[in-house]
C-alpha cells in the first residue's frame, strides 16, 4: 500500500530536476561512499572543498581501484547560484587535504568539524572567512561525544550533541562564537538519540528517537526508524516531544533550512524528499525521484528550489570497469503542490 500512494504521488507530483553546471571539484563517489562532498550554503554560493578520488592503476593487465590508491583534496570551489556558475578558489586552500568535514554556517563564517584528512581524525573545529578568505584554528573540542557530532548555530552561539549521547546521558555543549568560550552546558531532561539539530526561533530542535530502559534506542525496523520532533528550551534545557513523527532510513541524509527539517531518503527504486515544518509542526512529501544516487550534496535553497551535485550508483561497464552517475542538478518545485506525508 505505502509503495502505490508514493508511485501515485510520483505520478502527479514530479517538479522540474534541471541540469545546473558541473561540479568542478575532485571529490568522487567511488572513493567514499558514505561521504558526500562537504560542502556549505552562504547567502547566494556554495562552498564546496576538498574530497576524496580514487586514482586509477595497472595490476598486472588488469585496470583498477583500490582503497589504497585514494588522493585527497586541498581545493576550494564556490558555485554561484545566481550566475549558474562555478569558480576555483585561487587566492587560497585548506590548511590541509581534508577528506571529509562537517559544515556549520554562522554569518559570513564556516565552521568545520568532524574533520578527516587522509588518515586521521580531528577534534578541533576549523573556521572559514568567506569574505577574507582565510582559515583559522580552533581549539580542541574540551569534551567527548558518543556517535557522531552535530551542531547548529543561532544568535552567537553554537550548540554540539553527539548523535549517540542519550544511550549514557545527553549533554548539549555550548560554543560562545564571539567570544571563543565554552559556556555552561544543557542537561536535557530525556535520554534521546538524535540523526539531526536545527536550531530554532524559540528552541533547540531534535529529531531522534527517545531512549528508554526498555529498548535502549533500538528500533524494530532497522531499515527505516520512527525519528520524532524533540524541542529543548535555550536557557532551562528543559526538553518536551512535540507530537511529530518520520520514518526514514538510517543513511537519509537530513539537511536544516528556515526552521525546516528536508530528508533526502533513497529507497530501492527512488528518492523521496520530505520536508519537516517545525513551526507548522507538519510533514510534507517535496518530491519523488526516479534515481537511487547516494550520497549526494543535498543543498536545500529555498522551500521550492534544491541543489544536488555528486552521489553515485555503480553501472556495470564492458571490461569490468564500474561507471559512475552523478548529480549536478537543481530540483524546482511547483509551490503550489502541498502533500502531507
Amino acid at each position: 500500500m505505502i509503495r502505490s500512494l508514493t508511485s501515485l504521488f510520483a505520478s502527479i507530483f514530479l517538479g522540474t530536476l534541471v541540469p545546473v553546471s558541473n561540479y568542478i571539484g575532485q571529490h568522487r563517489y567511488e572513493c567514499d561512499r558514505e561521504a558526500a562532498i562537504t560542502g556549505e550554503l552562504v547567502q547566494d554560493k556554495i562552498y564546496t572543498f576538498g574530497g576524496c578520488y580514487p586514482m586509477p592503476y595497472i595490476a598486472g593487465n588488469i585496470f583498477n581501484f583500490n582503497d589504497n590508491h585514494n588522493n585527497v583534496s586541498e581545493t576550494i570551489q564556490i558555485y554561484d547560484i545566481k550566475k549558474d556558475e562555478w569558480m576555483q578558489e585561487t587566492e587560497v586552500k585548506l590548511p590541509f587535504p581534508w577528506r571529509s568535514a562537517s559544515t556549520q554556517t554562522h554569518q559570513q563564517n564556516i565552521y568545520f568539524y568532524n574533520v578527516r584528512s587522509a588518515e586521521s581524525f580531528q577534534s578541533k573545529m576549523w573556521k572559514y572567512d568567506t569574505v577574507l578568505k582565510k582559515f583559522s584554528a580552533l581549539d580542541e573540542l574540551p569534551f567527548k561525544w558518543h556517535g557522531s557530532l552535530k551542531t547548529c548555530a543561532n544568535i552567537g552561539r553554537m550548540y554540539f550533541v553527539g548523535s549517540n549521547d542519550g544511550m549514557q546521558r545527553n549533554v548539549i555543549h555550548v560554543y560562545n562564537i564571539e567570544n571563543g568560550v565554552w559556556e555552561k552546558p544543557l542537561f536535557p531532561n530525556l535520554r534521546f538519540t538524535i540523526k539531526q539539530i536545527l536550531c530554532g526561533k524559540d528552541a533547540i530542535q531534535f529529531l531522534g528517537t527517545v531512549v528508554t530502559d526498555k529498548n535502549d534506542g533500538v528500533s524494530v525496523d532497522f531499515q527505516r526508524k520512527k525519528h520524532v520532533l524533540i524541542s529543548t528550551d535555550y536557557i532551562t534545557g528543559d526538553t518536551v516531544l512535540k507530537g511529530l513523527c518520520v520514518r526514514f532510513a538510517d543513511n537519509a541524509i537530513v539537511k536544516t533550512n528556515n526552521d525546516k527539517f528536508y530528508f533526502f531518503d533513497v529507497k530501492d527504486k527512488e528518492t523521496v524528499i520530505i520536508l519537516v515544518d517545525t513551526v507548522a509542526l507538519v510533514n510534507r512529501l517535496v518530491e519523488v525521484l526516479p534515481h537511487t544516487l547516494t550520497a549526494p550534496l543535498f543543498v536545500p535553497y529555498q522551500d521550492d528550489l534544491f541543489f544536488l551535485f555528486g552521489g553515485g550508483t555503480n553501472r556495470p561497464h564492458f571490461g569490468g570497469v564500474q561507471k559512475t552517475k552523478t548529480y549536478s542538478h537543481k530540483l524546482v518545485k511547483d509551490p503550489t503542490n502541498n502533500y502531507f506525508y
